[in-house]
C-alpha cells in the first residue's frame, strides 16, 4: 500500500496578511481608511470560520480519505485531524472492523422477517435441476482507498459477484451432491471464486464468512426431492452400518485365525516334544534292556499288566477258601460299584 500523502502545512499569518494587503488595494480608494478596516475586518473573520470547518474527528476503527478537487489526497488516522475546507477537499469515513453482511436470495427486515428473491435465487445445477440457494457473506473494508475510489458502488458489486460466484458453482454441480454431502465443498469453492472477483476489481473487501443459508428445490417439487433425500440420507445410513459390520467382523475373524493358528503351533510343539520324550525314553530303556534283559524284561510285562489291569474289574480270592459255585460274582461285582458311589445313611426311628 501506498505511503499516505503528509497533509499540507498552512500559515495562516502570511495567508491574513496577503488577503490584507488585497483588500487594501482593493477598498483603498472607496473614501478612507476605516471602511477598508472594516470589510477587511469581516472577510477575516468569514475566511477563519471557512478554515475552522476543516477541523474533523475520525473515530477509533475508523479511517478517513481525504479527496481534494476528488482525487486521492491522503488517510486520516484515528483522532482530531484538519484538512483545507470545502469545496477544496472532501472527507469520506470508513469503518475498517466493522463486520457487515450482504444477502443473496433473500432480505432480512427489521423486524426479524425474511423475504425470498426468487430471480436471485432460483438457479440450474449441472444435471439441469433447478433449485433455490439462499447465501449470506460477511465482509470488511481492508482498504478503505480501493473501497472509495476504484468501483462506484463496491457492496452493490459485492452482490453482484457473489450471486455470479453462487450461480457458477452451482452450475458445475450435480443437485445431489448440493442436498447432501457437497454443501461444504460448494461453499469453499463460491468463497474462493468470490474473492478472485473482488480482487480483481479491487474493491478493498475481505471476505471473512460465507455460508449457505438455504438449499432447496422449487415448492412444486419440494416433497418428491425431500423423499429424494430421504432415500439419499437412508442409503448412506445403510453404507455406514455396512461398513462398521464389516470393521467389527474383519478383525475378530482375523483374531480367531491367529489364534486357531497359535494353537497349532502349540500343539506341534506338543507333539514334538512328547515324540522326542517318548524317543528318549525309548532309548533309555534300550540301554537298561542290554544290561539287564531278563529283568527289565520282567518289569516291562509288570508295569504292562499294571495298566490294563486299572481299567478291568477284578476279584481277589484265597485259594485256601471255599466259593459257593451258586454265588454270582458278577452281581457282586456290581453290587459294590453301587456301594463304592455316596448314599445316604439311614437313621435309626
Amino acid at each position: 500500500m501506498r505511503q499516505p500523502r503528509p497533509q499540507p502545512e498552512v500559515d495562516l499569518d502570511q495567508l491574513l496578511r496577503k488577503v490584507r494587503e488585497f483588500f487594501q488595494r482593493a477598498f483603498g480608494g472607496l473614501g478612507g481608511g476605516s471602511v477598508g478596516t472594516i470589510a477587511l475586518g469581516v472577510l477575516a473573520l468569514v475566511l477563519l470560520v471557512w478554515l475552522a470547518t476543516g477541523f474533523y474527528r475520525v473515530e477509533a476503527g475508523e479511517q478517513g480519505v481525504v479527496r481534494q478537487f476528488g482525487k486521492f489526497n491522503n488517510m486520516a488516522q484515528p483522532g482530531l485531524n484538519w484538512r483545507l475546507p470545502r469545496p477544496i477537499t472532501s472527507l469520506v469515513k470508513i469503518n475498517n472492523q466493522r463486520i457487515r453482511t450482504a444477502e443473496i436470495g433473500f432480505r432480512s427486515s427489521s423486524g426479524g422477517g425474511v423475504t425470498r428473491d426468487l430471480p436471485e435465487s432460483l438457479m440450474l445445477t449441472t444435471d439441469n435441476s433447478i433449485i433455490e440457494a439462499q447465501m449470506v457473506i460477511q465482509y470488511t473494508v481492508s482498504n478503505p482507498k480501493d473501497f472509495v475510489f476504484n468501483v462506484r458502488d463496491p457492496e452493490e458489486v459485492l452482490h453482484t459477484s457473489g450471486e455470479v460466484a453462487l450461480r457458477s458453482i452451482v452450475g458445475r454441480t450435480p443437485l445431489n451432491t448440493i442436498l447432501t454431502v457437497g454443501r461444504g465443498a460448494v461453499e469453499a469453492d463460491t468463497r474462493v471464486f468470490l474473492e478472485k472477483l473482488l480482487d480483481t476489481y479491487g474493491t478493498g473487501i475481505q471476505i471473512t464468512e460465507l455460508k449457505l443459508q438455504a438449499v432447496d428445490p422449487p415448492d412444486q417439487v419440494k416433497d418428491a426431492f425431500q423423499e429424494v433425500v430421504r432415500a439419499l440420507e437412508d442409503e448412506t445410513r445403510l453404507e455406514n452400518q455396512a461398513r462398521a459390520y464389516f470393521a467389527d467382523k474383519i478383525p475378530r475373524a482375523q483374531g480367531q485365525v491367529q489364534v486357531s493358528v497359535r494353537d497349532a503351533a502349540g500343539f506341534y510343539q506338543t507333539q514334538i516334544e512328547r515324540s522326542r520324550g517318548e524317543g528318549n525314553r525309548f532309548l533309555a530303556l534300550l540301554a537298561e534292556y542290554r544290561k539287564a534283559p531278563q529283568v527289565t524284561r520282567e518289569r516291562l510285562y509288570l508295569e504292562t499288566v499294571e495298566d490294563v489291569l486299572k481299567t478291568v474289574n477284578k476279584m481277589l480270592i484265597d485259594s485256601q477258601v471255599n466259593v459257593l459255585p451258586l454265588l454270582d460274582l458278577s452281581k457282586l461285582d456290581t453290587a459294590d460299584q453301587q456301594t463304592s458311589s455316596p448314599t445316604p445313611t439311614p437313621t435309626k426311628p
